[in-house]
């Protein structure tokens, strides 16, 4: 373990070395971010906050835990509300497996190359039998609870079955999240550090779109103002893209006390509206959330701070910020529509 750790230590100085010469900001057009919810499925309580903050216009994306819990009506809803749903793929959660266990242990035997590349082949092609059968069609993109699809064998394999299953073009292209920090914290290049570097290149190389920086990593500590900063702080971080509009007021503002930042024919009175025309070389921030409506019937270990999080995200000030900060929000879709 200390020579793994000693291994992390030595990526994270190499990359932060490179970190300010890599994030060159344009100085005009909008910032283009995919705010993407994790762990739908995991309760219905993160379902509704999804399925809410989407009525709403403030996500577009959810990344589904197969084995997790789901209503038809609620796959109908999101359907309905255009919200590109992902794999999460999972070995460290909640989907029964031989390989399921801590965090801890799958980075150890993954980084000593004690993963059987067979075993989570398997595992994977069951998560996306599983996803394909609940949802009817292929997940939209691809990321990973605890982020370990960015592990030694566990992204080789994860490369090799998405290649075997979609590559032929049959069905939509498929993409994946990277974790290239947005801000340059220690939890952030941890998270790159182990992986997330061989993850790009990998998609580079099999031609899988993915984000470009990515957001949203905090200790799950922070209060309503400490969320209401760190956003800030990601998106004041977020480059902003050549030739892409902001969202353009086409409502009056009082039409609705929350309002809504709502594109793709949402349920909800747009008072933004947001051409659908992206430029074709878009690679968006993705930023990550944990949303849940507060409930009593369930518990997880970071439950107060999912409630807090949707608290702040249907929040007016939140919406307020991302009007301050010029941005658009995007799907994944929107990626490889445009390629």
């Amino acid at each position: 373990m200390s020579k793994i750790k000693s291994s992390v230590l030595k990526n994270i100085a190499s990359m932060k070395n490179t970190f300010n010469n890599e994030k060159a900001q344009s100085s005009n057009g909008a910032r283009a971010i995919i705010i993407n919810v994790d762990d739908l499925g995991l309760s219905s309580a993160v379902n509704e906050a999804v399925i809410k903050l989407a009525e709403h216009g403030r996500i577009g994306a959810s990344s589904y835990m197969t084995g997790g819990q789901i209503t038809a009506a609620e796959i109908r809803t999101l359907a309905d509300l255009n919200v590109d749903i992902g794999l999460h793929f999972d070995l460290t959660g909640i989907f029964p497996s031989d390989l399921q266990g801590s965090l801890r242990s799958l980075v150890i035997t993954s980084y000593l190359r004690r993963l059987d590349s067979s075993q989570v082949t398997d595992i994977i092609n069951r998560q996306l039998d599983g996803f394909e059968d609940i949802f009817g069609h292929a997940p939209v993109f691809i990321d990973g609870h605890q982020h370990i699809h960015q592990f030694p064998i566990i992204r080789q394999s994860l490369v090799k079955a998405l290649n075997a299953r979609y590559a032929d073009g049959s069905k939509n292209p498929i993409c994946a999240r990277v974790t290239l920090p947005l801000v340059n914290d220690l939890k952030s290049w941890i998270i790159y550090s182990l992986g997330g570097r061989a993850w790009r290149k990998l998609c580079v190389e099999n031609s899988i779109a993915t984000n470009h920086y990515f957001g949203g990593v905090y200790g799950f500590d922070a209060n309503f103002q400490k969320l209401a900063a760190l956003w800030e702080s990601w998106l004041t971080n977020a480059p902003r893209t050549n030739h892409l509009l902001p969202a353009m007021h086409s409502l009056p503002i009082d039409i609705e006390s929350l309002g809504t930042y709502a594109q793709y024919g949402s349920t909800t009175p747009a008072i933004h509206s947001v051409p659908n025309a992206l430029p074709s070389n878009l690679s968006p921030t993705l930023i990550m959330c944990h949303p849940a409506v507060p409930a009593a019937n369930w518990q997880d270990d970071i439950k107060a701070a999912r409630e807090r999080e949707f608290e702040w995200l249907m929040s007016r000030q939140f919406e307020q910020l991302l009007q301050e900060y010029e941005v658009r929000l995007v799907r994944w879709s929107d990626i490889t529509n445009n390629k």
